[in-house]
């Protein structure tokens, strides 16, 4: 039985339910008499330890049962919600989280046990459980007490009948000093999979000894024909200990009998002539079969590759699929036709079809790919909690525009950055509430995050009503980590020595805190954030607050660029960075500090000559006119030299790999339809 297979599914499922744990605890923290809250936190807590039982995760499983037990007791009236027992469950859940890590990384769940967790739960079912507590302790002291006065009928293994040749491998094994084990296993009632447990504890079992007989058959344990116990004679070199720590490892097994084993004289032994001995061995080589499941595959990660689709989004899909065939059976159906002017007239009709179809198949696609950003800051309302706490500073998280769409590949990029900001201005952003209270502000910083499509971008807006950047500082702190000279200093804007910021490790801080920045500035927002093909700004006043706009593209795969030619090369340019087309005339291109610029209708513009910078060779007459094409990062704006125009396209892009080692002024390529490869100039970056 290989559980592998549904790894994916699990970690998916996972992820659902501590996101549902994470926001109902929130509300639950704010409205502690929300019964609908305790019981879809119960429900989702008994969801996550029935999965983590079914795929083995023994210490998973143990963390959410005793959550579950927690919030049982809550259900039931037998304890208040109070601020202590919402810390412990947010410990809980990251424990959780934790775990969950480990399995997508390597498929195994750690070694950590989390004791600590589950008694800061425990604690909390003492300090306010009454009577349930004793009745808990009751309870286990019966089980206990019975468990001592019927051991000697639980050894149900003294009980099983054995053949001849079975008598003789136990004979061997005794006389070559190995140990003989009878052993009695008994399965939680509660559990659902019993089979599972049975085959766990069979393949743990086989990996420190030889399995000679089991009652109930292999067939019928695999089948679940039988009750909540089983039985089997075991031979193994290894200690009574150490095999019965294999069964014990095993999940919902409630109580294992093992000891040494003597055949009783009153168990009949039945002679080979009456057993088929053929049949027997066929089970055991089932067993083998079943219990040598493949090995975990330690290290490699399990990536999440699953994107939920709107079953309407696939009749969609479905429906141009049937059209594109058609289109093809027309253009099928004109080769065919010997009239070439009738041929000719009907190839242009097939044709404009064929275009309309892959256009909007290619809307489709898209449509499928596309993410709500609610995947990923959903998270952040917690994130912001728990920095409310450690920073002491009152703080809320407003968001709006959760179901902006985003393509798939850009949402699991995306994450990281916001993040990073969102500490940012928690840290580094919000004054403390007492600073807050002296400048007459209200007590409770707000930080808005935005999301807004905006034409084929995406636009995020990470906002706080903090003190804002003082750009004084900013240059103070530049001029002595050597970024600036107190010259350059004196002649920046204010919107450029915000621009600092962006710098490699570049922080005003004066402390480095393990909350934002950890000593490492925003360029590494900003590398991850062009590296999608956005870009990112910041506005700010002193005293007021500060604000970080994102664009992002809405999808990169698909993207209308310009094609254009330098010397004999063809090259891309992505259309949304695009503001115009200059035809300018040599003798107009001005020098400042040594470099190409032109004044287009009041505004200086940089020069930078394409075929310079992908190093093409010279050409052999400098013309009168060059066209240049004007693109945009942010505000800023510069004009690329190019030879010709070859018009507007849509492109596939392609990825180059991480085997060919280019210049970051590349981002890709893409193939025409004459099969020439073009490659894509990343705009932002000559920016």
């Amino acid at each position: 039985m290989d559980l592998s297979q549904y790894l994916e599914i699990f970690i998916d499922e996972t992820k659902e339910h501590l996101q549902t744990l994470n926001d109902q605890v929130l509300i639950l923290e704010s409205e502690p008499d929300n019964i609908d809250t305790v019981n879809e936190i119960f429900r989702a807590a008994h969801s996550l330890k029935g999965m983590a039982g079914t795929m083995g995760f023994k210490r998973m499983q143990r963390l959410t049962h005793d959550m579950e037990n927690v919030f049982s007791e809550v259900r039931n009236g037998k304890m208040s919600v109070t601020p202590d027992l919402v810390d412990a469950v947010f410990k809980c859940l990251d424990a959780v989280e934790e775990y969950l890590s480990c399995i997508v990384s390597s498929s195994d769940e750690g070694d950590n046990d989390n004791e600590d967790v589950i008694a800061a739960l425990n604690a909390c079912l003492e300090t306010d459980g009454g009577s349930s507590i004793v009745d808990a302790v009751m309870e286990t002291a019966v089980t206990k007490k019975e468990e001592v006065t019927s051991g000697e009928d639980k050894r149900k293994f003294l009980h099983i009948g054995i053949a001849d040749f079975e008598k003789n491998a136990i004979t061997e094994a005794k006389a070559k000093n190995m140990n003989v084990y009878g052993v009695t296993v008994y399965i939680d009632e509660n559990c659902i999979l019993k089979a599972a447990r049975a085959f766990l504890v069979f393949k743990g079992l086989e990996s420190v000894g030889e399995i000679i007989k089991s009652v109930p058959g292999v067939q019928d344990i695999e089948d679940e024909k039988f009750d909540f116990d089983f039985s089997m004679i075991v031979i193994s070199s290894k200690p009574i200990e150490a095999v019965k720590k294999v069964i014990t490892n095993v999940s919902e097994i409630k109580e294992v009998v093992l000891e040494e084993y003597e055949i009783p004289s009153d168990v009949e032994v039945v002679s080979s002539v009456q057993v088929e001995k053929k049949d027997e061995n066929e089970k055991k080589e089932d067993l083998k079969k079943k219990t040598s499941a493949p090995a975990k595959s330690g290290g490699k990660p399990v990536a999440n590759r699953s994107v939920r689709v709107d079953i309407e989004k696939l009749d969609v899909l479905m429906n141009l699929v049937s059209e594109l065939i058609i289109a093809k059976n027309g253009l099928v159906s004109v080769s065919n036709q010997e009239d070439s002017k009738t041929s000719m007239q009907s190839f242009n009709e097939q044709i404009e079809y064929l275009e309309r179809v892959t256009t909007n198949l290619h809307e489709s696609v898209m449509k499928v790919r596309m993410v709500p950003i609610e995947s990923v800051v959903n998270r952040f309302p917690r994130m912001i909690r728990d920095l409310s706490k450690k920073l002491g500073k009152d703080m809320e998280l407003i968001m709006t525009g959760e179901d902006t769409e985003l393509d798939r590949t850009v949402i699991d990029e995306i994450g990281d950055p916001l993040m990073h900001m969102l500490r940012n201005s928690a840290d580094h952003g919000l004054e403390s509430t007492i600073d807050r209270l002296k400048l007459g502000k209200p007590q409770v910083g707000t930080i808005l995050l935005n999301a807004y499509q905006d034409g084929n971008n995406v636009t995020i807006e990470v906002e706080d009503d903090g003190k804002g950047i003082d750009v004084e500082k900013v240059k103070a702190s530049a001029i002595e980590k050597g970024h600036i000279t107190e010259e350059q200093a004196e002649m920046m804007s204010e919107k450029e020595a915000v621009e600092l910021l962006f710098r490699p490790a570049f922080s005003t801080a004066e402390k480095i805190s393990d909350v934002s920045g950890r000593g490492v500035g925003l360029d590494v927002v900003k590398n991850k954030i062009e590296g999608l093909g956005g870009d990112v700004e910041v506005s700010t006043k002193l005293g007021e607050g500060t604000k970080f706009t994102i664009r992002l593209p809405l999808t990169l795969a698909i993207i209308q660029a310009l094609m254009v030619e330098v010397r004999n090369e063809k090259y891309a340019i992505p259309l949304n960075s695009i503001v115009t087309i200059e035809d300018i005339l040599v003798s107009d291109i001005k020098y400042v500090q040594q470099k190409e610029v032109i004044n287009l209708r009041g505004t200086v513009i940089p020069l930078v000559r394409l075929d310079e910078m992908l190093d093409c060779p010279p050409r052999e007459d400098e013309p009168e006119n060059l066209v240049v094409v004007i693109v945009k990062k942010g505000d800023k704006q510069t004009g690329l030299v190019i030879d010709n125009l070859l018009g507007q396209q849509e492109i596939v892009i392609k990825p180059l790999g991480k085997y060919i080692n280019i210049h970051r002024m590349i981002s890709g390529a893409t193939i025409l339809g004459d099969g020439e490869v073009a490659l894509i100039i990343d705009s932002n970056s000559l920016v």
